[in-house]
């Protein structure tokens, strides 16, 4: 049996708009940093009501930049998902803190707030959760454990 087809997972679509940009921004030479990075850092705050924001290249980077900003480290825990991409465990670990995984929802496949819960110690100082599929964690359920502990 010949397979003729590629199921791909989370493939990008780009429409006229952003293809003019993305071209834009290729021919200008400034693909990391410059004024259009800088302009969506400034635009990105304003829609988040944020007081800052840092572009980066990753949701890696971005997970390991915020658990630092957070102070996570030696000795701390972070609850997260076993099913997920292994950046999520590796950036826990690169900062010193310790992995802790709580189980998935059997329909779902995200994180469990009651699994959560059980995972909780002294030492947890974060969690983070991963939406997968296009399915939203259940997240006011979690961060009222978060504000809880």
């Amino acid at each position: 049996m010949k397979r003729t087809k590629f199921l791909i997972f989370g493939a990008p679509r780009f429409f006229k708009e952003e293809l003019k940009e993305m071209l834009e921004t290729l021919r200008s030479g400034w693909w990391g940093t410059g004024p259009k990075c800088l302009q969506f850092e400034t635009d990105f705050k304003k829609y988040t009501y944020a007081k800052q924001a840092v572009a980066v290249n990753s949701a890696t980077a971005a997970m390991h930049l915020g658990l630092n900003v957070l102070g996570i480290g030696k000795g701390d825990e972070v609850i997260t998902t076993p099913l997920t991409f292994v950046s999520t465990a590796n950036v826990i670990i690169h900062t010193g803190a310790k992995p802790v995984f709580a189980d998935v929802n059997k329909d779902t496949g995200n994180i469990d707030p009651k699994e959560i819960e059980k995972k909780i110690t002294k030492r947890t100082k974060a969690i983070i959760p991963v939406h997968l599929y296009g399915r939203p964690c259940r997240m006011d359920e979690i961060t009222k454990l978060a504000k809880k502990y």
